[in-house]
């Protein structure tokens, strides 16, 4: 069975730039700190650091990696040094897979198996997921997300492919293509989902943000000097190749989104990279009963939180994207709010500026809900999602059995799940949950915030039955007749 809890003061899960900070933060006012991550080294996917090789005195100049990624790495090891601090616990290749929420309990499993942490003040900091929009051929070797073919430059140092398409909407989509070309693949175009009379209408809510407008003008004068199309109101309609990609059909979109039929174009392009957004990491705080509230900048769930950042459930906080998608900038202030909080209520003194911070994050904020209206996502983009294109990978439900039960009267995720099966796979709805919002918001016209995610379910990720069971698997075992539905395993 399992041992009794490890005891700490706060954890934070997450060790990305908000989970990072956050701990930091705790720590230098005071506080012992256990910081957890699934990943084998702290940073998340903004500061991922390369995987390779065991000097981790390499610098940022020695990575082969373009000078916007290697000086990402840089910084962030400059971040990840402050973990260095002696209050500071750092649990890699850790899965936290449940909480207990009234005991304030974790239950974890990472390279020592089954554990358990309590902690007297919990914040969550995991990060988001890239959105996707399903089209026939999408599951396809050389589709990928955008942040994927960012992963392999940033770890590895590996080229996702030769020639790229990248498609979606957002400024990642520039970002990442000059990425792409300093590491020295090809980009063949670049599909916005937003019309140019969009984007140009749009353009004028950044003014003042000067520097996300000097980012995206760099940005694209460096695309326009190397020639890349920049095709405004266009998306990806189907991914050609027989075993794995070696083109692309694209096609003009709608003011709704939906494809306009004579618009078709191929492009030869060896891997079609998409991001269509990001989605907020919440499946644990809504484990542990925190609310939730509707982005409309970011058509996303996410956890609500008072102005310290702390949830409707006393001693749990959620900071960076779980509050919100907000980028690297608002995790970082958000991450020493919630270290702040947490530590303050526990007696310490954290020594900085709460107000200012919460004025400068207020700011940061409003900065980013501005790019989000700019690039919303519509649902008539699932129209390209043809009946036999699958939309949940794990079970194999089409886009045409989610319509079939639609039609009999499905309006919510969790309904979906006895009549298809859909968000029961290893995935548990992170990817096709949106996917399928969106189909049930076009084929009903209800708006996305009718539309609730599924019931967050423990373990949130697969772990060992052991793990779950608190029992070491020994090898031996009996079959016991469950009556109607079979023999089973005890």
């Amino acid at each position: 069975m399992f041992e009794k809890p490890e005891q700490t003061e706060i954890a934070v899960i997450g060790a990305g730039p908000a989970g990072v900070a956050a701990a930091v933060t705790a720590a230098r006012a005071g506080a012992q700190v256990v910081l957890l991550d699934e990943s084998p080294r702290a940073g998340g996917q903004y500061y991922k650091q390369p995987a390779f090789g065991a000097d981790e005195t390499q610098s940022a100049a020695d990575f082969p990696a373009p000078s916007a990624i290697a000086d990402n790495i840089r910084k962030g090891r400059e971040l990840l040094a402050d973990l260095e601090h002696p209050k500071i616990t750092f649990r890699n290749s850790t899965l936290v897979w449940n909480v207990l929420p009234e005991e304030r309990i974790l239950n974890l499993y990472g390279p020592h198996g089954a554990q358990t942490l309590q902690a007297q003040r919990i914040i969550f900091a995991a990060g988001a997921y890239e959105r996707l929009m399903p089209f026939p051929g999408w599951t396809k070797p050389g589709v990928c997300t955008v942040g994927g073919a960012q992963l392999l430059l940033k770890s590895q140092g590996l080229k996702i492919g030769q020639r790229l398409l990248l498609a979606g909407t957002g400024p990642l989509l520039q970002l990442a293509a000059v990425q792409f070309l300093e590491a020295g693949m090809e980009v063949a175009a670049i599909l916005e989902l937003q019309s140019r009379k969009e984007f140009l209408l749009n353009a004028p809510k950044l003014w003042g943000h000067w520097d996300k407008l000097g980012q995206g003008m760099a940005n694209q004068k460096r695309l326009l000097k190397a020639g890349i199309p920049f095709k405004f109101g266009y998306s990806v309609a189907e991914a050609l190749g027989e075993e794995e990609v070696n083109g692309a059909m694209i096609m003009k979109v709608n003011a709704k989104a939906e494809p306009i039929p004579g618009s078709e174009e191929t492009l030869e392009v060896d891997t079609i990279c998409l991001n269509f957004g990001f989605v907020p990491a919440i499946e644990l705080p809504r484990v542990a009963g925190c609310a939730t509230v509707f982005d409309e900048y970011f058509s996303s769930f996410a956890i609500a939180t008072n102005k310290d950042l702390e949830t409707d459930v006393s001693g749990f906080f959620a900071t960076g994207e779980t509050g919100g998608i907000g980028g690297v900038e608002v995790a970082l202030l958000e991450g020493k709010l919630a270290g702040a909080a947490a530590s303050r209520q526990l007696g310490y003194a954290p020594e900085i500026n709460e107000l200012a911070l919460q004025k400068e994050q207020q700011q940061a904020r409003k900065a980013v809900a501005t790019l989000g209206t700019m690039f919303p996502l519509k649902s008539g983009l699932t129209k390209l999602a043809t009946d036999e294109v699958p939309v949940c990978r794990c079970e194999e439900v089409s886009a045409g059995d989610v319509r079939r039960a639609i039609a009999m009267g499905v309006t919510q995720l969790n309904q979906l799940k006895p009549w298809t099966r859909a968000g029961m796979g290893r995935c548990q709805g992170r990817i096709c949950g949106g996917i399928m919002s969106q189909i049930i918001a076009h084929e009903t016209g209800m708006t996305l915030n009718e539309i609730q995610p599924f019931t967050a379910r423990t373990p949130i990720k697969p772990v060992p039955m052991e793990a779950v069971s608190g029992v070491e698997d020994s090898g031996e075992f009996t079959w016991e007749d469950h009556v109607g539905y079979g023999e089973a395993r005890t």
